[in-house]
């Protein structure tokens, strides 16, 4: 048990719920489309070991950058918990890449069955997922971090859970997929937006930085989660979905509690872990609302309540 415990502790498995909320989204649609459950919750255990795995290759990059930094007397932003176990000599870099190359060689066995079984386009989405994963580490300096994680959660991980289940592409769920995605850069934004200053000293190159300063990452913010619902509208006007989906909308009140935390950080530093942790709960939980939203809305459409 303790050694399970740790294993949660080094791969950061509490941010598990982004891929769990996700992955019902589309695995929910799906079966109200005749997919297949087993192949689902397959596609699950490939989409959590691939997670884990990325967030342990993401520490060790991070560790060894720390560490050749340190020996030429420069520093590096650790953000809060981040390679707490190689600091603390509890986990060494050798065991992390062994542990990684096992979650990473579990994703890829289950989905290279999808492959046997698909073929061509499963390939093809486990190739860009992969690419991705493996350029996230570095994709901090770059501007990159929010789009990578917004296309890996939800409109490769929203296609890739639903063809392996039916066999099939759907233009509403890719549809969806895209304002799910922001709603998972809502979730990033916020962490690199409380961070700011800390990551500009670093170097970083995250999307609040390249506005220029927090007054401008705030609007941007807004603007997100404006783009989140404007999405949803022109599909319901374009009649890609129906009436029932405006149900999601309800998650409205969840996304301006999050503007609101952002507002009271404009002018001043985040003052705790304990605050931090609170205002990215709230973003958890404007992401789970909209994910139960979703299904609500499925079933609505599919039984024509």
């Amino acid at each position: 048990m303790e050694n399970l415990k740790f294993f949660l502790e080094y791969t950061r498995a509490y941010s598990l719920p982004m891929s769990v909320m996700a992955w019902i989204i589309a695995f929910s649609f799906a079966i109200f489309n005749g997919g297949n459950i087993l192949y689902g919750i397959l596609a699950f255990w490939g989409i959590a070991c691939a997670h884990l795995g990325a967030n342990l290759f993401d520490d060790i990059v991070d560790y060894k950058k720390y560490v050749e930094n340190k020996e030429t007397g420069k520093n590096i932003n650790l953000k809060k918990g981040k390679c707490k176990n190689f600091l603390d000599n509890r986990l060494s870099v050798a065991a992390a890449f062994k542990t990684t190359a096992v979650l990473f060689s579990i994703s890829i066995f289950v989905g290279l069955f999808f492959v046997y079984l698909y073929k061509l386009p499963v390939l093809f989405i486990m190739a860009i997922a992969g690419i991705l994963c493996l350029l996230y580490p570095k994709s901090g300096y770059f501007g990159l971090s929010e789009i990578i994680i917004g296309i890996v959660f939800s409109p490769l991980l929203f296609t890739g859970v639903f063809y392996v289940m039916t066999g099939q592409f759907s233009s509403k769920l890719e549809w969806l997929s895209v304002s799910f995605a922001l709603v998972v850069v809502c979730l990033l934004y916020t962490d690199f937006f409380l961070d700011f200053n800390s990551d500009k000293k670093a170097g970083k190159r995250t999307l609040p930085i390249i506005s220029g300063s927090k007054q401008n990452a705030y609007y941007l913010y807004v603007f997100i989660v404006f783009l989140i619902y404007a999405n949803l509208f022109f599909g319901i006007h374009a009649h890609v979905f129906s009436g029932k989906y405006f149900v999601i909308f309800v998650s409205v009140l969840f996304a301006l509690r999050t503007i609101k935390n952002l507002l009271n950080y404009i002018d001043k530093e985040i003052e705790s872990e304990k605050s931090f942790l609170e205002i990215m709960n709230d973003v958890q939980k404007f992401a789970a609302v909209f994910s139960v939203l979703c299904i609500l809305a499925f079933y609505l459409d599919k039984t024509g309540i």
